[in-house]
């Protein structure tokens, strides 16, 4: 099995792009969008039949994201990312907000 940072680092460029659709759809808050998000996938995907060791790492896995994407939160409002989305697609916002993010984690990797 990969490790929780392995997980966070395949699906972070996805989740992003589902949150990004959640704040224009609904007109959320980015760090709302993150939990409301993480509360279907994890509906949806954990079967009640799974492991405990895998449910707490997909569990940890949707924890780390959701934290990562809630820190851009008190930056961007969500009519910002609205227009920025009317202006590109969904996925560039996300790209962004991902290049971002992997931005900020950079010096915490190194150490």
């Amino acid at each position: 099995m990969r490790t929780v940072a392995d997980e966070v680092e395949r699906c972070l460029p996805f989740f992003l792009r589902l949150c990004v659709h959640s704040v224009v759809t609904t007109g959320a808050r980015l760090d709302e969008s993150a939990v409301t998000v993480a509360r279907e996938m994890h509906g949806r995907l954990v079967a009640a039949s799974a492991s405990a060791d895998l449910r707490r790492h997909f569990e940890a896995s949707l924890s780390d994201l959701v934290d990562m994407v809630s820190s851009l939160a008190p930056r961007l409002p969500p009519q910002m990312i609205v227009d920025f989305a009317t202006k590109s697609s969904q996925s560039k916002v996300a790209a962004t907000l991902e290049r971002t993010l992997r931005g900020r984690l950079a010096p915490h990797s190194a150490a």
